[in-house]
């Protein structure tokens, strides 16, 4: 039996402080979580139990397992609480619900209400039941939070469903039911879309969509009455007597309210743009032939396809890296996308919902309890093709800027695209608009490349119009 290594100085997560039960931490790439004498009792009747073997052998939790005992004196010295250190499966790229497209929210939704359901025929439940205690292997939601899972107390009610309702069921339904995208929301409201919000965003007729008066407007008007110190209400609810089926009852209903949900359809064109987009079948196929030769020379660990769209590269990438982030600034082709790789169970493939000229920023205590995007890895190779004249026609944003970001997050290599003036895209985007990027041309872009990366191809399309590039840093 092999001996498990030490725990040499670690890093504690920075978004790690609110459970009485334990922290988690890193080391060298590895995931632990630092238990209290209370977390490890929870732990442990936990992990004794059937459904702790069946959730992991079937993937619905992180895999976890106990780790050498010497390694608890350096934690406990600087927090004598802890009592022991139990190491978790690591997650290849830590995404947030307000990255997540509409089917991906969804999905963890449902993976968090039947893992409830599946918890409480063993006599567990959920403590919480926040969206950041579940994250994405490709196109399977998996939750990371062994510690959220203990015991049922009889006689409580289900202690998350508020806040499964602020993080899941509301986004949601704003989608499904208002046509709003609810990443801006979640991001701004990172605990999730409070409920006085969420009723002024449903508006007097949202009681009428199915489940929201109950979900929403009756859930409000409790609220209210519990803030107004209203002792009758007070004293009516805590002798209820709640028991695993009222419990089970709640989640049942709300798990088909969340079932019905759909995305509403909008006016976007973007996720038809493979369809309708200015290339010649021969200019689509040397694409696909440039940089599927490349990626196939490289095999990188990791891959940032950036303006992804659909994920027609995407799929390329997938053939070589086992990692492959998927980023797009549009919902509906991002959703396009996630539902594709669901379907065919494409697992190298991470999409996400993302705006490259405003990545995610650090959010919560001191800006550092959820990551910024470009914190959260450092790609081998990152695409950029049929981005470019965006970033710089639409958002002004400079080419050093654009080299600034890749060197900022230490890509390796990038494919780039350079698309001219007189290429027809380009001329939509300038057309209702004066001219004033005299400074957008090949002479100028290939200047501001070569300061910081080598050629390592170059490549015309047939019609002579479009160029592609691959550069690699210097100094890799």
């Amino acid at each position: 039996m092999t001996v498990p290594e030490p725990i040499p100085e670690f890093v504690r997560a920075s978004g790690s402080y609110r459970d009485p039960g334990g922290f988690v931490f890193f080391q060298n790439n590895r995931v632990f979580r630092a238990l209290t004498k209370d977390g490890l009792a929870s732990y442990h009747d936990f992990r004794q139990s059937p459904l702790y073997q069946w959730l992991e052998e079937d993937h619905w939790i992180t895999r976890t397992w106990e780790t050498d005992t010497s390694s608890v004196g350096a934690i406990s010295a600087k927090f004598p609480e802890i009592t022991a250190i139990i190491e978790q499966g690591r997650i290849p790229f830590i995404s947030y619900p307000y990255e997540w497209s509409f089917d991906m929210l969804k999905d963890a939704a449902l993976h968090t209400l039947d893992l409830l359901l599946h918890s409480s025929r063993h006599g567990f439940t959920l403590k919480d039941a926040t969206a950041y205690n579940v994250q994405f292997m490709g196109p399977r939601p998996i939750f990371i939070d062994i510690l959220s899972i203990a015991k049922y107390v009889p006689g409580t009610p289900w202690a998350g469903y508020t806040q499964f309702c602020q993080q899941f069921l509301f986004p949601l339904a704003l989608t499904a039911h208002k046509g709003v995208d609810f990443q801006p929301f979640l991001r701004s409201y990172f605990e999730g879309i409070p409920l006085h919000v969420m009723k002024s965003l449903l508006g007097w007729w949202g009681w009428r969509k199915a489940g929201m008066l109950k979900h929403v407007f009756l859930q409000s008007f409790f609220q209210t009455g519990f803030q107004a110190d209203n002792p009758a209400l007070k004293s009516s609810f805590q002798s209820l007597k709640f028991s695993l089926d009222h419990v089970n009852a709640l989640v049942r209903a709300v798990k088909k309210v969340v079932s019905q949900l759909h995305q509403s359809s909008s006016q976007r064109h973007w996720v038809e743009y493979s369809k309708n987009r200015s290339y010649t079948s021969p200019e689509i196929e040397a694409k696909q032939r440039f940089v599927d030769k490349h990626l196939e020379t490289m095999r990188p660990h990791s891959v940032w396809d950036l303006g992804c769209n659909t994920g027609e590269f995407s799929l390329i990438a997938r053939k070589y890296s086992d990692l492959v982030i998927a980023a797009d600034a549009d919902p509906e082709s991002v959703n396009h996308l996630y539902r594709h790789c669901r379907q065919n169970g494409i697992s190298e493939i991470l999409p996400l919902v993302l705006d490259v000229t405003n990545p995610s920023p650090g959010l919560g205590w001191n800006n550092l309890a959820r990551q910024g995007f470009l914190d959260r890895g450092k790609p081998t190779i990152v695409l950029m093709l049929a981005l470019l004249h965006h970033l710089c026609l639409t958002h002004n944003v400079p080419f050093a800027y654009i080299f600034n970001l890749l060197l900022a997050v230490e890509a390796k290599y990038v494919v780039i695209e350079f698309v001219p003036k007189s290429d027809p895209m380009v001329k939509k985007l300038l057309a209702n608009r004066e001219d004033v990027y005299p400074w957008y041309n090949l002479p100028a872009f290939e200047t501001e490349a070569f300061k910081h990366f080598s050629l390592v191809d170059r490549h015309e399309l047939p019609t002579g119009k479009r160029v592609l590039y691959c550069l690699k840093r210097h100094g890799c």
